[in-house]
């Protein structure tokens, strides 16, 4: 019995994460919840709280503020719930964490001037920057998290994950184009983080579960080792230029 554990467990680290139907809905339910509370702190602080200051010449710093806490609360609830369901897969928590929130931080800089810009020029484009943010740092800190706990098979959570942001630009901008102001701005403020946070854990995870089944099914992994061909490729290359210099000098 301790053998075919020993086994097990030795797959599990030489083949891909294993993905089934029941992971994929439980981590998408963690995904909406994620959302839907990164979603309910931005419509809270925003009513509730910037109300006052819309005509404020703060307004803008404190929407990318909100936005950058709303994004941080989402992304980490994700990845803490995705790491309950796939402990082999994500095992440096803290790790990951830090830099998702180092690089939300990075792109909070970036992006609050272009606040203040649109906030300054065109005050009504300022809901779209919001989004904007939404987007990106979504995806940013999704790919983050994925390339420092899946190296082996980073190509699948790119994949899967650019799928779904561009999935979720389309549906926003049909959102938009469809319905009214006021919908499209409560949209923005509670719905995108939600839908972008959820589509993107969907594709990815279909990604992962379709390449899993292909690697039960056949026993080929293409991805497993494709990063150490290129390693030893690039290997291969200086020590060639190195001999070769030895050899000239």
């Amino acid at each position: 019995m301790s053998e075919q554990i020993e086994i097990k467990t030795n797959e599990d680290v030489l083949g891909p994460a294993k993905v089934n139907p029941i992971s994929i809905g439980l981590s998408c339910l963690g995904s909406l919840a994620a959302g839907f509370l990164g979603g309910l702190f931005t419509l809270l602080f925003t009513y509730v709280f910037l109300g006052s200051l819309q005509t404020s010449a703060i307004f803008p710093y404190i929407l990318s503020l909100v936005g950058f806490f709303a994004i941080l609360i989402t992304v980490s609830l994700t990845f803490i719930l995705n790491r309950l369901l796939f402990t082999e897969k994500y095992k440096q928590g803290w790790v990951v964490l830090a830099q998702m929130s180092i690089l939300s931080i990075f792109l909070f800089v970036l992006i609050t001037p272009l606040y203040v810009y649109v906030n300054f020029v065109k005050p009504d484009f300022l809901i779209f920057v919001f989004l904007f943010h939404i987007l990106i740092n979504i995806l940013a800190t999704s790919l983050l998290s994925e390339i420092l706990s899946n190296y082996r098979y980073v190509l699948l959570s790119i994949y899967g994950s650019f799928i779904g942001f561009f999935v979720a630009s389309v549906l926003s901008v049909m959102f938009f184009i469809n319905f009214s102001p006021s919908r499209s701005a409560i949209y923005s403020l509670i719905g995108v983080i939600v839908v972008i946070n959820f589509i993107i854990t969907l594709f990815r995870l279909l990604f992962e579960f379709v390449y899993y089944r292909i690697y039960i099914s056949t026993g080929t992994d293409h991805l497993g080792d494709i990063f150490a061909q290129i390693e030893n490729e690039e290997k291969e290359a200086v020590a060639r230029a190195e001999k070769e210099l030895g050899t000239f000098n």
